[in-house]
């Protein structure tokens, strides 16, 4: 009987304790969007830059890019910090590496044909082995959770781990620059508990797909959650229960737009003809309205480092939809940015603050 009794009391705690976490878990008002995405984040945008004019570079410096002196302090200190053995370092296979095994991955080789300076001058090559560039540290890989709040729709994300990206620079039999692939050096672990505290920079927007395309490579990324998220910002935009912002060139704008101004443009209008053989005039029209197809986000963030452990913590300042869009033979022609939702206050360059307009009534 006291056997029962017994096991009674421990079935009556275990029930209680899971219904206590799950009402916790309703309450929280959290909805997890990826609990493991693993994207690219370019912190130098040389390559973007290249193509614009002065004046459109200037517009969107702060696009996949970092401020050059603080990008340059930040890495600096990233490879100071690897190579005294303070970081936990992994290889791509996640196997830990020590500063002797950092030094060969650093190191690349490159193979140089010279000729000799005495009879008959034939030519041989040599191989010359030097250390990876801060300069050529173009990006960063993220592994991330993603969640977001129900009620103000803001997206928190949780940094895990992190590896700089490597791109090699070569030059074609013309003389042209060529750049090559984005390469993993190594993932930086971060520790559990640790302080992002020092500001890396107040503005950087960067863009993730979450539907399987070509052009980005992302991994364990939920597009039926991030679809759902989507669909219900467009919901509370149209019905003016979230303030949405319009862009421009320069990705931010300030004025804000109604939710029928919104929908209708954004939301694209075909009218097709229908034959009626019963209709004495033969055909009709009618009017079908498409939602935008919006296969990407494009993020404002804020982030912050800790100078002991490297780890980055991010702040999601703003979302803009994006929708990518393909010619006939199905390449990626552009992007087509829809509008922004700001979720706290959005700084430019340099420490002043970007005052939002309300729409007029």
């Amino acid at each position: 009987m006291e056997k029962k009794l017994v096991l009674l009391c421990i079935a009556a705690l275990i029930l209680f304790a899971f219904g206590c976490k799950q009402k916790s878990e309703k309450n929280s008002g959290n909805i997890i969007l990826s609990k493991n995405i693993e994207y690219d984040v370019t912190i130098n945008n040389f390559k973007m830059s290249s193509q614009l004019t002065l004046e459109e570079s200037n517009l969107i410096w702060f696009r996949d890019n970092i401020e050059a002196s603080s990008r340059g302090a930040f890495l600096d200190m990233l490879f100071k910090n690897a190579f005294s053995g303070k970081l936990n370092l992994t290889d791509l296979n996640g196997k830990s590496i020590d500063t002797n095994q950092l030094k060969s991955i650093l190191y690349v080789a490159d193979t140089v044909t010279l000729t000799r300076i005495t009879p008959p001058y034939d030519n041989y090559d040599t191989i010359i082995k030097k250390m990876i560039s801060i300069s050529t540290v173009t990006g960063l890989r993220f592994r991330e959770s993603w969640s977001y709040d129900t009620k103000t729709m803001e997206i928190t994300k949780k940094v895990i781990t992190m590896a700089p990206l490597f791109s090699k620079v070569d030059t074609d039999k013309d003389g042209n620059e060529i750049i090559g692939e984005n390469k993993v050096l190594f993932w930086i672990i971060f520790p559990e508990k640790t302080t992002p505290s020092k500001v890396l920079t107040k503005r950087i927007v960067s863009q993730v797909a979450y539907h399987d395309n070509s052009a980005f490579k992302n991994f364990n990324i939920d597009s039926v959650a991030i679809d759902t998220y989507i669909q219900k910002i467009l919901e509370l935009a149209y019905s003016d229960t979230l303030s949405v912002y319009s862009w421009s060139d320069g990705d931010m704008a300030d004025i804000q737009i109604s939710g029928t101004d919104l929908k209708n443009d954004i939301c694209l209008i075909d009218t097709i003809s229908f034959m009626t053989p019963k209709h004495k005039h033969g055909n009709y029209d009618t009017i079908i309205k498409h939602e935008p197809n919006i296969t990407a986000i494009r993020f404002l963030e804020e982030w912050t480092f800790d100078p002991a452990t490297m780890a980055i913590a991010k702040k999601v300042v703003g979302v803009c939809p994006v929708e990518m869009c393909y010619d006939q033979y199905g390449d990626l022609k552009g992007y087509r940015p829809l509008f922004w939702v700001y979720f706290s206050d959005v700084w430019i360059p340099f420490d002043e603050k970007l005052e939002l307009k309300k729409a007029k009534k």
